[in-house]
């Protein structure tokens, strides 16, 4: 509204200033230098003046009188009362005034001021109405009417009857005081009239109350210009009436600017928003999602909007004008004409239609048609709304589908399922059949309970509270629930139960689909007993074992220690071999009886697999001393036990154990290493002779870790090409070299030079022997046919020692023939060297494949003869060529008469038998003479020679006096 202010205030400034200006006229000299200026001239003047103002308020009577205008204005019928008034007396005042011709009286100055001062209080009456907003009931033509007769009274008062009234003039003298005290009570009654239509105007910034504002000041100052005259030409009348014009003229404009300018805006402004009404009612057409189509009586199209040209290829190029039949099929046209004639009889109408499309995809519509009618009632036309209901037929089609299969769904449900409805209580409302069979209950017992009905028990409570927690938040539950018949026998189901929720959000009804799941439950729980208990004996096996000791370490357990006590019995291969494995099995279930004699609990004993066993003695004490002092007794115990007698199908079985100690608090971090250490006292307690009690020891725990890297460094020797052969010369009596045996050596980064007594038996254990033993025979083969074109060495033999493991091997001649045949080398230069310990055991097997290498060629040696348990029968079943004599006779030799007898009793035994013999070991030059005494016919030892690399051998051939210089 201030931004408003802001823009009128310069206006209405203006027009104040220019006013007060012309007013100012009236009050200067200029004012009586033109006092009594010609009065013709002015008659004229003032009769143009008058007739202007009396033109002005007769236009406002006819602005307001005609038909735009609104009849129910407020001031309708004030304008038409007050400014009809006003312009009929403005015209008898300007016939009235003095020049003028007679006007059924004579014309006079007081009798123009009568009629004036009349007019000017009809107007302010008339503006007084207007600002209060005075609305004047009845018709236009009755206030005209009363304007008409108030003026004729007026005219009559005037023109008949002047002399009732005060004095208004008095020539030479001026205007009188009651005529000068009414013209100020006018400029009072204006000027309060200007401030209440300015006030209007800035409540309700309407520009017609600022221009009656101006209207009521420009009376005002008229007013107040005709208070003082002598003469009836003087100029303040002429300004006077110049501020009467000025105010018709804003009276005219406001009345104007109402009533005809504005109202014809309006229509314009109606036009417009009709134009625009009708473009947006085609664009909300266009784009309704249904099509719009009018038809005439003739069937043809008055309109259609772009929805109904999209609906089909055909209507896309419809126009209005266009039989209906050209845009469509005959059979659709003719359901169209069918249903259109009810609509020309006046009714509504739906019906619906299906077509089928270009591309062959079947198009569902629903039409709603109804009638147009024109004013007399009649059927102009037909309005059809077509609708595609193609999603909705097809949603239909699909639910009736759906609800089909939930129905088979359902009938499959109950035949294959355990069903039941409860509602949001959880009160059962419905079950099937296989409900009440694997609950054992009616439908009568069921239904109105709740599931408590057939709780097991077998679950904790928290168990069912999270299940409904989860429920009640609308999400579905899964799980396996144990519940128990009516007959006390306990079933399983894998349950899902699905909340239904309604359009509000709450849960109405739970439905649960269960599957019985007791075959397989039992069936786990079976596997679960295979997966913690060892088949044969029925005892807790490793898994288990664990659990158990992870139990026995949790933190909030007192701080006592525990033991594991591991025992493996001793021989047991020996035994499973020549009794059977019935006989070993039967065995192993008797020392798990007895073992569970010394515990507290079946869980505290383990079968670890084999024949190791494991028993837990737990809280024994705090003291490790004390601890000690238990175990062992118990072990000792528990060794006694186990060397008891076994009958076993009618035979006596004598066994023993050795054991292995671990004990352990709450403070080990991991199960493992508690097995680890008993494993570890266990070995040492085996490798100690047996039927042994070993504690585990940390320096036991260091031995074991330096093996074990040995092992793993092992296992990547020949890759990283860490082994390497040297080769110990053999000499004759002569000290002629005969022959060399083929030694492994091994160098690792990591670990230095390794003993061969180190780590062969580690690779015998961990059947690596077997890859090395191979690599061993390819490479001494190798170099064994790279001497064969040396005219010394081709004819050396090449001893390369054999393991047990290699021998077993059902390739292993195979093997050898196969190496031999790569390198070319004569079968007659290998011998393969083996150990009385390897002849044990299967010894048929062995001699026939010593016997198959034999037939080829190759020789064989029996190495360390003497130190082991072989009988004199294998030397005359075996192919051997080449005795032994083992070191150990030969460093004793001289100092020991049983031991020298035993090397004389070799070399006697090899000659009957002509038999090869080497002596190993020799060092001193007494051993050799002692030995050449004696008839041994070949050496081995560093008095000779050391195992050298092949560079090295070949400097000792090409310079045999360092060979005679050793010996002497």
């Amino acid at each position: 509204m201030m931004e408003l202010l802001k823009m009128k205030l310069p206006q209405v400034l203006g027009f104040v200033l220019i006013s007060l200006l012309l007013f100012s006229l009236t009050r200067s000299p200029l004012a009586g230098w033109a006092a009594g200026f010609n009065q013709a001239n002015y008659v004229v003047s003032h009769l143009s003046i008058e007739l202007l103002s009396i033109f002005i308020f007769t236009s406002c009577v006819i602005i307001v009188l005609q038909p735009l205008h609104r009849q129910h204005h407020f001031y309708t019928n004030t304008v038409i009362f007050g400014f009809t008034t006003v312009a009929l007396l403005d015209y008898v005042h300007a016939l009235s005034y003095a020049g003028m011709p007679t006007f059924i009286t004579p014309s006079s100055t007081p009798k123009a001021i009568f009629f004036w001062l009349f007019a000017r209080s009809i107007e302010l009456l008339t503006f007084l109405l207007l600002v209060s907003r005075i609305r004047l009931p009845g018709g236009k033509f009755i206030w005209l009417l009363l304007s008409l007769l108030v003026s004729s009274l007026v005219t009559w008062l005037g023109t008949m009857h002047l002399s009732w009234f005060p004095v208004l003039f008095e020539p030479g003298l001026g205007v009188s005081a009651f005529k000068q005290q009414y013209e100020y009570g006018l400029f009072v009654g204006n000027s309060l009239l200007m401030v209440l239509f300015y006030f209007r105007y800035l409540r309700s910034q309407r520009a017609q109350y600022l221009l009656f504002a101006g209207s009521a000041f420009c009376m005002a100052l008229c007013s107040l210009s005709l208070t003082d005259y002598i003469e009836a030409s003087d100029i303040s009348l002429l300004i006077g009436h110049l501020f009467k014009l000025v105010s018709a003229l804003l009276i005219y404009k406001g009345i104007f600017w109402s009533e005809l300018k504005k109202p014809y805006e309006r229509l314009h402004a109606a036009e417009m928003r009709s134009a625009r009404n009708e473009r947006e009612l085609e664009t909300i057409l266009s784009n309704l999602p249904v099509g719009v189509v009018r038809l005439d009586q003739d069937y043809r199209y008055s309109y259609l909007n772009k929805t109904m040209r999209a609906l089909s290829e055909r209507m896309q190029r419809a126009e209005p004008g266009d039989a209906m039949t050209e845009h469509m099929p005959p059979e659709l046209a003719d359901i169209y004409q069918v249903q259109l004639a009810t609509v020309f009889g006046g009714e509504t109408t739906e019906f619906s239609y299906s077509v089928v499309s270009v591309s062959g995809k079947t198009k569902h519509r629903m039409v709603k048609a109804v009638p147009e009618l024109t004013e007399s009632g009649a059927v102009a036309s037909a309005l059809c709304l077509v609708s595609d209901v193609t999603a909705r037929v097809e949603a239909e089609q699909a639910k009736y589908l759906a609800e089909k299969e939930m129905l088979e769904l359902r009938t499959a449900l109950d035949e294959h399922a355990i069903v039941a409805f409860t509602d949001a209580k959880g009160v059962i409302t419905s079950v099937n059949d296989k409900f009440c069979a694997i609950s054992g209950y009616s439908r009568d017992e069921l239904l109105g309970k709740t599931h408590r009905i057939i709780n097991s028990g077998f679950h904790e409570p928290g168990f069912f509270k999270a299940m409904w927690q989860a429920l009640k938040s609308g999400s579905i539950w899964h799980g396996e629930v144990c519940n128990r018949a009516k007959n006390g026998s306990l079933y399983w189901v894998n349950t899902t139960i699905v909340p239904f929720i309604n359009d509000e959000g709450r849960i109405v009804q739970y439905i649960a689909i269960r599957a019985d799941i007791t075959e397989r439950k039992m069936a786990e729980q079976e596997a679960k007993r295979l997966a913690l208990f060892d088949d044969l004996t029925g005892l807790p096996n490793r898994r288990a074992l664990k659990e158990q000791i992870s139990r026995l370490c949790l933190p909030e357990k007192a701080p006592l220690y525990h033991a594991m006590l591991m025992l493996d019995l001793d021989n047991f291969k020996d035994i499973n071999d020549s009794f059977g494995h019935s006989v070993g099995d039967d065995l192993l279930k008797q020392v798990a009886h007895r073992i569970q004699r010394f515990t507290v609990s079946s869980e505290h004993c383990a079968r670890l697999g084999g024949d190791e066993f494991v028993v837990l003695l737990a809280e024994i004490g705090t003291s490790p001393d004390i601890c000690t002092t238990v175990l062992l007794h118990s072990a000792e115990q528990i060794c006694q036990a186990l060397a008891q007698p076994y009958q076993l199908h009618g035979k006596i079985i004598r066994t023993s154990a050795s054991v292995g100690i671990s004990m352990f608090n709450c403070h080990v971090q991991d199960v493992t290493e508690v097995l680890k250490q008993a494993d570890i006292a266990l070995y040492q307690s085996k490798a100690s002779g047996r039927n042994c009690v070993t504690f585990f020891d940390p320096v036991l725990q260091q031995a074991m870790d330096k093996r074990n890297q040995i092992l793993r460094e092992l296992k990547t020797a020949i890759e990283q090409r860490e082994l390497v052969l040297h080769y110990q010369p053999i000499f004759n009596a002569a000290q002629q070299i005969t022959g060399v045996e083929a030694l492994l050596r091994w160098h690792n980064a990591a670990l230095g030079m390794v003993s061969p007594a180190v780590f062969i038996p580690l690779a015998e254990e961990s059947n690596l022997i077997l890859d090395i033993g191979e690599w061993v025979l390819q490479t001494a083969c190798q170099q064994l046919a790279e001497w064969h074109s040396h005219p010394v060495c081709r004819h050396w033999l090449m001893a390369v020692n054999v393991s047990a493991k290699q021998l077993q091997r059902d390739n292993f001649v195979s093997t050898v023939l196969e190496i031999i045949h790569t390198h070319a080398i004569p079968a007659d230069k290998l011998q393969l060297e083996i150990t009385e310990t390897m002849l044990q055991g299967e010894i048929e097997n062995t001699a026939a494949k010593m016997a198959a290498l034999k037939s080829q060629g190759i020789r064989f040696s029996l190495d360390d003869f003497g130190t082991g348990y072989s009988s004199l029968n294998y030397l005359t079943k075996l192919p051997i060529n080449t005795l032994k004599i083992d070191r150990s006779f030969v460093d004793s030799m001289l100092g020991s008469r049983e031991d020298a007898s035993v090397v004389q009793t070799i070399l006697s035994l090899a000659n009957s038998l002509h038999l090869d013999v080497v002596a190993e070991g020799v060092e001193t030059m007494a051993q050799a003479d002692f030995l050449r005494q004696l008839g041994c016919p070949k050496f081995q030892g560093y008095l000779f020679a050391r195992p050298m690399s092949p560079a090295q051998l070949a400097s000792l051939i090409q310079a045999p006096d360092t060979i005679d210089t050793a010996v002497k």
